[in-house]
């Protein structure tokens, strides 16, 4: 099994019919239009580094643990305390010893959920403030950061890469689903051994052959169209950067990535839409705010020399800069 920020993945399977139907093919383009997305680090004649399919999703870890993690711990600490000091009544009718056999399973429990709560906190913090995914046209090669130091980059082969659109199940009150855009890395053999996303998350309310749906959708097939011309074609052959994602870890960025489509909203005069906005507004500026703490927490990564060298074998990058 691999876990990639938000969700678990089987290994050493072969692929499915569903991953097969929705492949993304590296030669043939899937859209009219290549968009960059605000995905995008940094690009040169040679390199184009974007971000992961997670990057705006860091600080859900964050959340996940100041809301039902600290109900945990208190609820563990309280039974803990009825544990070692049972109430008066409880001493007062000879009953101590019952004490431990009904409080017991309910304490392992709950240090269990209290464990649980700590992983996804350090699933978002203490790691690094990005895992950006590299697009090499020079070696037709695309590189992963797993982490700093050895075997901390996954290097695949882009013409043996296998991208497809993972569409995830409706879930929670809103019902809805995650698309994004995914790479399964495979053996000789055929079967996975393993996965990286790439690019950015959309999630869709509606049916994605709704009027919405279709909109979002082409945004997602736009940016996979923007990397894949990229290495086919060339830079000359995609629409420069509208703007890089800035690399400075501040609030100011990451309600920036929160908000991003907030102008496009106001402008399109759908009603539904403004609501939209508006219900999001406050559940956005949380999620923007936990991104940032937990960015505060993490190390900036560096890319070994080997892959250094190969990206910048030509051309001078042109850096994210903040706006």
């Amino acid at each position: 099994m691999a876990f990639d920020g938000l969700s678990w993945y089987r290994l050493n399977r072969p692929v499915t019919e569903r991953e097969s139907a929705a492949r993304l093919s590296t030669t043939k383009s899937c859209s009219e239009t290549a968009m960059d997305g605000d995905t995008v680090f940094s690009m040169s004649d040679a390199c184009l580094e974007a971000s992961d399919g997670n990057y705006r999703d860091k600080g859900r870890g964050l959340v996940i643990f100041a809301l039902p993690g600290m109900g945990a711990f208190a609820a563990t600490a309280f039974v803990l305390w009825v544990i070692l000091s049972p109430p008066e009544a409880v001493r007062e009718h000879g009953q101590s010893g019952y004490v431990l056999p009904v409080f017991g399973p309910l304490l392992l429990f709950m240090l269990c959920l209290c464990a649980v709560c700590v992983w996804a906190l350090t699933r978002a913090c203490f790691g690094y403030t990005r895992n950006p995914v590299r697009f090499n046209r020079a070696n037709r090669m695309v590189y992963v950061f797993r982490h700093n130091g050895s075997g901390g980059v996954l290097s695949v082969p882009w013409d043996k890469a296998f991208f497809y659109v993972e569409r995830g199940s409706r879930a929670g009150l809103t019902r809805t689903a995650p698309y994004v855009v995914r790479c399964l890395v495979l053996d000789d053999n055929g079967k996975v051994v393993d996965t990286f996303s790439v690019g950015r998350r959309f999630v869709l309310a509606t049916d994605e052959n709704s009027p919405l749906g279709q909109r979002v959708m082409g945004q997602l097939y736009g940016c996979f169209e923007y990397y894949r011309r990229f290495m086919e074609e060339g830079p000359t052959a995609v629409p420069p950067v509208t703007q890089y994602l800035d690399t400075k870890v501040s609030l100011r960025n990451s309600l920036k990535l929160q908000f991003e489509d907030a102008p496009d909203i106001v402008k399109s005069g759908h009603p539904a839409l403004w609501l939209l906005l508006l219900v999001t507004a406050l559940p956005s500026f949380i999620e923007g705010t936990t991104h940032y703490i937990a960015q505060l927490t993490c190390r900036e990564p560096r890319w070994p020399e080997d892959v250094e060298r190969a990206c910048n074998s030509s051309a001078t990058v042109a850096q994210g800069v903040a706006s």
